[in-house]
């Protein structure tokens, strides 16, 4: 199984950051990261679509320039919110950038710029049209349900499903992998869960926390 550290391990750094990235990516098969537009037309990494809950600072994310975005505090570190591009610089060849798209309209940025990246590159989204824009890389389709997701992220021609953990059970994977499909659960945060996803034969895990990989990697 795949440990894939969900926005950098959030639940042991702050999340979405450059020291995030690195330290996960020293310790994970895969580090997931969620993509925006700011509004100086960069792509960056935030989950939320303004700044108010992670950083010193307050507004929308698509109101503020890569210069503003990046001299803010995440969650009282000295780290601010990096452009994509500055992630896909720390992301080393061995280790899979998982990006998930929170917005449409962003694809080909994103391709381009992982075009020019040393690590594989899977893009991620919970949005039908989000990911069908996507070209040359490998997508996952976000799912918080069961019914159809197979078969959604198989009319996409994506190459994995991405299962709240809750909704991963025998039936989901059994159907994913009968298509072909890589299945990687979200959000876990204990080692029982890893251990269920391991049993259902799950390909792997997106977690909070490094040690829920300890029962994967080791």
């Amino acid at each position: 199984m795949d440990c894939i550290a969900h926005r950098g391990f959030a639940g042991v750094a702050p999340e979405n950051t450059l020291p995030a990235v690195r330290e996960a990516s020293r310790r994970a098969d895969g580090v997931e990261v969620d993509v925006r537009r700011c509004g100086s037309g960069e792509l960056v990494v935030c989950h939320d679509d303004t700044v108010d809950r992670t950083t010193d600072g307050t507004g929308a994310v698509a109101a503020l320039s890569a210069g503003e975005l990046g001299v803010l505090s995440v969650e009282g570190s000295d780290a601010g919110v990096p452009t994509l591009a500055a992630v896909l610089d720390a992301v080393p060849p061995g280790v899979t950038l998982h990006a998930e798209l929170k917005e449409r309209g962003l694809a080909g940025d994103l391709t381009s710029l992982a075009a020019g990246a040393d690590c594989p590159v899977v893009v991620s989204s919970f949005d039908d049209a989000a990911l069908a824009a996507v070209e040359g890389f490998p997508t996952a389709f976000l799912t918080a349900e069961a019914g159809g997701a197979v078969d959604r992220a198989s009319a996409l021609g994506c190459s994995a499903v991405h299962p709240h953990l809750d909704a991963c059970d025998d039936g989901l994977v059994s159907a994913a992998h009968e298509a072909g499909l890589a299945v990687n659960a979200w959000t876990v945060t204990g080692a029982g869960e890893t251990e269920r996803l391991r049993r259902l034969g799950a390909d792997g895990v997106i977690t909070d926390f490094p040690d829920c990989c300890l029962p994967v990697r080791g």
